[in-house]
C-alpha cells in the first residue's frame, strides 16, 4: 500500500503530489453542518462514548463485540480521509468493498471526510454476484478500493485497470493531523447508492451531502432517535436501509450502534432479538421476511427483553399485516410494544426514508373492496358488509419532512382522493438524479405534476402504486416489471435473458418472469414460463425445472418457485411484439385458482 496510508511501506513513487481544494466556508445565512463536521464534533465533546460496535460469531457462539468510541471513529476516518486528500482528486470515486462491521463505517466516513465520492458496495465474497459487482464498478468508475485485508487480492479482478486496493485496517491514523477540515458543500455529491438485485445496466443515485443530513434527520425525527436511543442492525451496510441505520442514523444523532452480519441473523434469527435485548435498543428494522423468520425460529419469546424496543421498522419489501400480527403476539411475552413494529416506505431515491408510523402510533389496516380495487378505487368496506370480497392492506405511515402525492402515471394530473396512482415525492431527501445518465434522470427526476392550482415542478416519480387515506401513505406495488424478494429488486428482463441463454429449447423471446403473492410467512414468489419449440410436453424430457432454477440462482440470487412450460405463440404480448407480464401473471394465477378449485372438487365431502 502507498506510504502515505502505511507509514515506511511504498517507494517515492508513490508520493506524487496532488493539489487540495480548500474547504469551502458554509453560507453565512445558515450553519451548515454535514456529517463530518457533526461526528468531528461528537468526538471533540464526547469522545469517550461509543460509537460503532460489532457482534461476531465466528469464534464464540455467544458473540465476541468489538467497539470503537467516537473519538477512535473519528481519528480512524481522519487518516484514511488524509491518505485519499494526499493521493487522489476531491469528486474521485471511491468504492467500499469491507464486509459488515466496524471498517465499512470508518471507510464510508472517511470518503466524507476527504470529498470523495463514496460507492457503498459489498466485498467480492460470493461468485454468483461477481458480475453485478464489476458492472457496477464499470459504471462509477473509482479512483481506489477500500476493503480489507482478506478480500485485497480478488479486487483487482473486479475493475478493467489499475485501480489501488486499500485495507482499511492498515490505515495510519498518525496522519489524521493532515486532514484538511474539508467540509462538503450540501450540492456536492457525498455517494451513489446502487439499486440492488439487477444484473442489468447498474443505476446509482446521486445522493448529495443536504440529502444525506435531510433524509438521516427525517429518520431521526420519525424514529424519535436521540444521542440516548441505541440502535441495533443486521442490515447489510451497502443497503439503502442499512446504511441508514447501521451508519448515517447514529453518527448523526451521537448514539450508540451495535451491529451483527446478515449471516448471522439468517443462521439464527434469535442472535437479533438478543442483540435488542443485551444493548437495550430502541431502534431497529428488517425487511418482511426477517419477521416471519424470527416467529418461526424462535421458540421461547419469554426468555427476551425487548421492553425497551420502540420501533422496528418494517420495510425494502411488501408488507403483509398477518406478519405484523404474528410478531407483534409471538414477542408480547417478551414485554414488545403492541405498537413497536411499523410498516415503513422508502426508496433509494429519496436517500432512504419517505414515510413510517411514529412512535407510539400502532399500524393502520384498511379493507377495501377488491373488485374496486381492480379499477383504481379506494372503498374502504366497513363491519357490515360481509358478503363484499375485500383487501386488507397496511398503512407505512405519514411523509417525514417530504410532500407525498398521487398522481395518474400516465398524464402527471394529480389523482382525486379514493383513487390509486403513482406516488410522486418532493423533499430536501429527493436525490440530485442518477449518475451519468441523465436521460433517465430526466424521466423521474423533477417532473411537473399538474394539480387544480396550477402545474408544480420538482416532483420526482416513484415508480410505485399506491393511495394515501386520512394522510397515510399505502403501497400497493410496482408501476413497471420490477420483481421484489426478500428485499432485492429482480429486473424482469434480466431473468428472462438468463433464462433464454440457459435453455435453447426455448421460443427465442418467448420467456415471460413475473411475481405473484405467497404467503405471509415467505412474501412473494418468482414465476417463470418458457414457450418451448417443441411444446410444453417437452419439458420434463429436458428437465426445464431444474435448469431454470439452477441459472436464476447462479445469476440473480433467487430461485423460481415455479416453472412452467408453454406452446409456442400462447403468451401475451403487445402489438409491437413486447410481452404482456401482467396478463402472464393473470393468466397463471386463474390457471392456479382453477387448479385449486378442481382439487377441492375432487376431495371427499
Amino acid at each position: 500500500m502507498p506510504e502515505h496510508l502505511v507509514a515506511g511501506s511504498a517507494t517515492a513513487q508513490d508520493l506524487v503530489p496532488r493539489p487540495v481544494v480548500p474547504a469551502r466556508p458554509a453560507p453565512a445565512e445558515e450553519e451548515w453542518r454535514p456529517l463530518p463536521t457533526v461526528v468531528n464534533g461528537h468526538a471533540a465533546r464526547h469522545g469517550e462514548r461509543p460509537a460503532l460496535s460489532f457482534v461476531s460469531y465466528s469464534r464464540d457462539p455467544d458473540g465476541m463485540w468489538q467497539t470503537l468510541t467516537y473519538a477512535e471513529v473519528d481519528l480512524r476516518a481522519r487518516g484514511l480521509a488524509a491518505a485519499l486528500e494526499a493521493r487522489f482528486p476531491r469528486g474521485g470515486r471511491v468504492a467500499v468493498l469491507c464486509p459488515q462491521g466496524l471498517d465499512y463505517g470508518v471507510a464510508f466516513l472517511a470518503c466524507l471526510y476527504a470529498g470523495m465520492i463514496a460507492v457503498p458496495l459489498f466485498p467480492p465474497e460470493d461468485p454468483r454476484r461477481t458480475s453485478q459487482l464489476a458492472a457496477v464498478l464499470a459504471d462509477a468508475d473509482p479512483v481506489c478500493l477500500l476493503t480489507v485485508g482478506p478480500h485485497s487480492a480478488a479486487c483487482p479482478d473486479l475493475v478493467g485497470g489499475p485501480v489501488p486496493v486499500w485495507a482499511v485496517e492498515e490505515a495510519d491514523p498518525r496522519l489524521a493531523s493532515d486532514w484538511s477540515g474539508y467540509r462538503g458543500a450540501p450540492a456536492e455529491p457525498a455517494y451513489l447508492q446502487y439499486t440492488s438485485g439487477s444484473t442489468g445496466r447498474p443505476t446509482g443515485a446521486v445522493i448529495t451531502h443536504q440529502n444525506l443530513v435531510a433524509s438521516t434527520r427525517q429518520v431521526m425525527d420519525g424514529c424519535g432517535l436521540s444521542d440516548s436511543t441505541p440502535i441495533a442492525s443486521w442490515l447489510p451496510q451497502f443497503h439503502d436501509m442499512g446504511l441508514s441505520i447501521g451508519v448515517l442514523a447514529p453518527m448523526l444523532a451521537g448514539t450508540h450502534v451495535a451491529l451483527m452480519s446478515p449471516l448471522a441473523f439468517i443462521q439464527r434469527p434469535v442472535r437479533w432479538l438478543r442483540l435488542l435485548d443485551a444493548h437495550r435498543a430502541h431502534f431497529s428494522g428488517g425487511p418482511n421476511f426477517a419477521y416471519d423468520l424470527c416467529v418461526r425460529k424462535v421458540p421461547d419469546p419469554s426468555r427476551l427483553d425487548l421492553s425497551r424496543v420502540r420501533v422496528l421498522t418494517n420495510g425494502a419489501e411488501p408488507v403483509r399485516v398477518g406478519t405484523l400480527r404474528r410478531f407483534t403476539d409471538a414477542f408480547a411475552a417478551s414485554g414488545l410494544s403492541p405498537d413497536a413494529v411499523k410498516p415503513s416506505y422508502g426508496l433509494a431515491e429519496a436517500t432512504v426514508l419517505v414515510a413510517c408510523n411514529r412512535v407510539g402510533q400502532r399500524w393502520t389496516e384498511l379493507d377495501l373492496d377488491s373488485q374496486a380495487l381492480t379499477t383504481g378505487q379506494v372503498r374502504v368496506v366497513a363491519g357490515h358488509e360481509p358478503a363484499t370480497p375485500t383487501t386488507t392492506v397496511v398503512g407505512c405511515g405519514r411523509p417525514v419532512g417530504q410532500d407525498v402525492r398521487v398522481a395518474d402515471p400516465e398524464t402527471g394530473v394529480e389523482q382525486a382522493p379514493g383513487f390509486v396512482g403513482e406516488l410522486w415525492l418532493r423533499g430536501p431527501n429527493v436525490a440530485a438524479g442518477y449518475w451519468r445518465d441523465p436521460q433517465r434522470s430526466s424521466q423521474l427526476f423533477d417532473r411537473t405534476l399538474k394539480t387544480a392550482q396550477g402545474s408544480e415542478s420538482g416532483w420526482l416519480r416513484t415508480g410505485d402504486l399506491g393511495f394515501l387515506h386520512d394522510g397515510e401513505v399505502f403501497v400497493l406495488g410496482r408501476t413497471k416489471d420490477v420483481i421484489i424478494i426478500h428485499g432485492a429488486n429482480h429486473v424482469a428482463a434480466d431473468i428472462e435473458d438468463t433464462v433464454r441463454q440457459a435453455i435453447p429449447e426455448a421460443v427465442p423471446g418467448a420467456v415471460a418472469a413475473f411475481a405473484v403473492p405467497g404467503d405471509d410467512a415467505e412474501g412473494d414468489r418468482l414465476i417463470v414460463v418458457v414457450e418451448l419449440v417443441s411444446g410444453p410436453q417437452s419439458a420434463q424430457d429436458i428437465d426445464l425445472r431444474r435448469r431454470v432454477q439452477t441459472a436464476v440462482a447462479e445469476h440473480h440470487g433467487v430461485r423460481p418457485h415455479d416453472v412452467r412450460a408453454a406452446r409456442r405463440g400462447s403468451l401475451p404480448r403487445t402489438t409491437s411484439g413486447k410481452l404482456r407480464r401482467k396478463e402472464c401473471r393473470d393468466h397463471y394465477l386463474t390457471d392456479e385458482n382453477s387448479r385449486a378449485a378442481q382439487t377441492k372438487s375432487r376431495e371427499p365431502q
